[in-house]
């Protein structure tokens, strides 16, 4: 069995019976009041996040084997509280060695597409960034993972993306049982960043066996969308039975 927690933002654990990954680090510190305030009213990006961590950093950091970093933007990635010998994976030898020259040790990267991990084999595939072409090469190169295990169901993190072909075909060759989506509208001057209530549910309709989870809530001032609003999105809308919104700190059993 496989165990999900929800952290903060797009931080999440996934729990093998033999390795515990710790997708997207984001613990720092949160913002003031103020500088909340401030960036909410304008819908503006802010780094640092604006609700605190469920747990400790240590409490959080603790069991865990291994450190995915989808890209490098400041709600997805930071040092705070990392140990310098942390094994840490990331989506290209460029976001790697960015990290290594500020004194990690254990930076590996994606080569041939895959890796094999604790006994998971994990494997990058393309995000798109953003709704528009302005926005998407803005916002640079990101990915996703798929997790899979043999005898555990496989999951399908799909990042910082919005829903496009390339998600649609990720679900079919891999059939995951649960999708994870960040699904909060994040929005920058260009577009749309990440998904929305839609493409949660074009993400559903991709397979109506599969599991939504919807993270990257709740926690960025440049979110246009929170978890009160997607469940009464959801609410009598076909595929939203698939939809799961995790509080910060829930812990969800993947069996």
């Amino acid at each position: 069995m496989i165990r999900f927690q929800q952290i903060r933002n797009a931080t999440v654990k996934l729990c093998y019976p033999n390795a515990t990954f710790l997708i997207d680090p984001w613990l720092s510190p949160t913002c003031t009041p103020e500088e909340r305030d401030a960036a909410l009213h304008e819908h503006r990006f802010i780094e640092k996040p604006i609700c605190p961590l469920p747990a400790s950093p240590e409490k959080i950091l603790s069991g865990v084997d291994y450190i995915l970093v989808t890209h490098l933007h400041a709600d997805h990635f930071s040092p705070d509280f990392l140990p310098p010998d942390a094994p840490m994976v990331f989506q290209s030898q460029e976001d790697a060695e960015a990290v290594k020259k500020t004194g990690f040790i254990k930076t590996a990267f994606f080569t041939d597409g895959l890796l094999s991990m604790g006994g998971v084999t994990v494997y990058r595939v393309e995000a798109r960034h953003g709704d528009t072409d302005e926005q998407a090469k803005r916002a640079g190169p990101a990915s996703g993972f798929v997790f899979v295990k043999e005898g555990e169901p496989t999951i399908y993190l799909a990042g910082d993306t919005v829903f496009t072909e390339n998600v649609r075909d990720v679900i079919r060759h891999f059939s995951p049982a649960v999708v994870i989506v960040n699904a909060c509208d994040a929005r920058g001057r260009y577009g749309r960043l990440i998904m929305n209530t839609e493409d949660v549910l074009k993400t559903c309709a991709c397979s109506p066996a599969v599991i939504v989870i919807a993270t990257h809530m709740d926690t960025v001032s440049h979110a246009h969308l929170s978890r009160a609003q997607l469940h009464a999105n959801l609410e009598e809308r076909p595929g939203a039975e698939q939809v799961l919104i995790p509080e910060d700190g829930e812990w969800i059993e993947i069996a």
